[in-house]
């Protein structure tokens, strides 16, 4: 006789296993709230990893707001709730951020890159830093306030505060770009297609 392991575990959380985890998160109906409870333990964090995580995070709604200091310089379209595309109308430098406040859990965001011939970067501003249009994020005095990981156009994979740290590889176009932050553990890491870059942030606990 075979026994259902997958839906509850002994010494799991709650004795649960992760099907019966997983149908706990679908019926989360806010992204926030779902990332509180991928939050709780290293067990139901591990459900990232579950083949079904993605789709039943794409029935959830949380609205992207992006902040647009130069309309005529970028343009956003809607692709739906959870995805946006941005297409930069001029070749000069451009910062663009979310509204969002990341705090209370782990977030996710995904990221795909065409035509920056390896001059891109993406990263976490603090929430106070209200970042000027048309300026360079890498540069005196956003630097101090900007966390990023950039492109293979660059010299360094890492930048902030004026440094930079070799140790990642650089981003290039048609990469699925994924940040991953924890508000817990103040840390931001990168993964490029899949593969998590060994140089990461920490100790990010201003908002």
């Amino acid at each position: 006789m075979e026994v259902p392991s997958e839906y509850n575990i002994i010494g799991g959380l709650l004795g649960l296993g992760p099907d019966i985890l997983l149908e706990i998160l679908s019926e989360l109906r806010l992204i926030p709230n779902a990332v509180q409870f991928l939050g709780v333990c290293n067990k139901t964090h591990q459900l990232m990893n579950h083949q079904r995580f993605m789709t039943i995070i794409e029935t959830l709604s949380y609205p992207i707001e992006i902040i647009n200091k130069d309309p005529d310089c970028a343009e956003f379209i809607d692709i739906n709730c959870a995805q946006k595309k941005i297409n930069k109308k001029k070749d000069e430098s451009n910062t663009i951020s979310l509204v969002q406040v990341l705090n209370n859990g782990i977030w996710t965001l995904e990221a795909l890159f065409s035509n920056t011939e390896g001059f891109a970067a993406i990263g976490i501003v603090r929430d106070s830093y209200d970042i000027p249009a048309e300026v360079d994020y890498g540069a005196i005095p956003h630097t101090d306030h900007i966390a990023s990981f950039y492109g293979q156009g660059y010299p360094y994979p890492v930048w902030y505060k004026r440094k930079g740290t070799k140790g990642n590889a650089g981003l290039d176009d048609n990469q699925i770009l994924r940040l991953e932050f924890d508000s817990f553990k103040g840390t931001l890491i990168l993964f490029i297609d899949n593969v998590q870059q060994p140089v990461y942030f920490s100790g990010i606990k201003e908002k």
